[in-house]
């Protein structure tokens, strides 16, 4: 619950950030990341002590307190529990630098995070020189080191260049309950849209789990080689962010629209291109893994279908961010959340429950759902509804 908290205040805030900067309202935007500062740290507050009073008790919901897991499980939450804060606070100031075209600021940010993070696991989890070995301790201290680190790269920017949103500290204290009011109307869809959108996630990945291991094997190599796709259209999703969210916030309803076609037509010719960069490696890649070679032809045929996917993919997802730029949060949570219970859960559990389909046409009549929702995408995309002005 964490984490759809986190991203969904964020996220909602996000949409006033963009649209009070391109109408030059320096002041709101200053409140608006006063609201992504507080309010996630207050949750992140409430989440720490009920982690640091009961790790046995969330462990124990989800794992059964006779096996190893569970006993590795709560020293792990003990120990990067204390990683919240931090991640909470960078992420206020990843959301706000990006709809000011600062997103290279959180690039080197991450940047730094991972690298101290993929650095610390080597030296903490096995042991290497003067280090000890840690194991899963090890790679809980290594998380909360990288998260503190990447919150030092903020900080120290922050005091170092001056930022739209930079104020008095005493500034960001100050609430505008009007605001507040505003920014958590959109706010509470974006956060059912990511519990609902997770949870249903979850139900699709134990409808192929049930197969076997070796289905296992093919979803998660062909997910994690298909991240390209989701990769481009997260980045595609902040240039959305910025370049339609400014303009509406300026009133200038028809570059907004502009640019909003323009990240369209780009993303459907990025999904062609990624569609033969998958084709390609989707006969190199799964020889890279030590599974049986049924499993490899099978994750081939997988990776395919990812590939095939991709112009409808990014087809989907941007008419989905530019409706989050437009406040069209309701149409953003029918898009995602309701669209997976009502159509893709139901296709996962008919064709995986009743009609016992073996991992490849599950997966393509999972996958194959993308095209309704591209359709729906397009048609609330037309009507232009998103075209609002929403600091007027």
């Amino acid at each position: 619950m964490f984490y759809p908290i986190l991203v969904s205040i964020c996220q909602g805030a996000a949409i006033f950030t963009a649209q009070y900067y391109g109408q030059g309202n320096y002041q709101e935007v200053q409140k608006i990341f006063s609201i992504k500062l507080i309010f996630p740290s207050l949750a992140t507050l409430f989440f720490f002590f009920v982690g640091v009073l009961f790790p046995q008790r969330i462990i124990g919901f989800f794992v059964d307190a006779n096996l190893d897991a569970y006993k590795h499980g709560v020293k792990y939450l003990k120990i990067v529990i204390w990683s919240y804060l931090p991640l909470s606070i960078s992420s206020a100031f990843a959301f706000t630098l990006r709809p000011l075209k600062l997103t290279h600021i959180p690039m080197i940010a991450v940047i730094v995070g991972m690298s101290t993070n993929a650095l610390l696991n080597f030296l903490l989890i096995y042991g290497f020189w003067i280090f000890p070995a840690l194991g899963v301790e090890g790679a809980a201290i290594a998380t909360v080191i990288a998260r503190i680190m990447e919150l030092i790269v903020y900080i120290v920017l922050f005091f170092k260049n001056d930022y739209p949103f930079k104020t008095k500290i005493a500034n960001y204290f100050k609430i505008d309950l009007d605001l507040v009011r505003k920014t958590f109307v959109k706010v509470v869809p974006l956060f059912f849209n990511e519990v609902l959108f997770t949870s249903a996630l979850t139900i699709i990945f134990k409808t192929y789990s049930n197969l076997g291991q070796k289905e296992i094997a093919v979803i998660n190599i062909a997910d994690v080689i298909s991240q390209i796709v989701y990769i481009l259209a997260s980045g595609l999703g902040t240039a959305a962010n910025i370049f339609v969210g400014i303009h509406l916030g300026n009133n200038e309803l028809k570059e907004a629209e502009d640019n909003a076609n323009y990240l369209l037509g780009y993303s459907v010719g990025m999904g062609i291109i990624i569609t033969f960069i998958l084709s390609i490696i989707s006969f190199i890649v799964p020889h890279f893994y030590n599974i049986q070679p049924q499993t490899k032809v099978l994750t081939t045929y997988a990776i395919l279908i990812h590939a095939f996917m991709a112009p409808v993919t990014m087809l989907t997802r941007i008419p989905f961010f530019v409706l989050r730029s437009g406040g069209r949060v309701y149409e953003v949570l029918l898009l995602d959340a309701i669209f997976m219970w009502i159509v893709k859960v139901p296709v996962a559990i008919i064709c995986g429950y009743v009609l016992h389909f073996p991992i490849l046409p599950l997966f393509l009549a999972v996958e194959a759902t993308r095209i309704l929702n591209a359709t729906i995408s397009m048609a609330l995309y037309k009507k232009k509804r998103w075209l609002t002005n929403l600091t007027s």
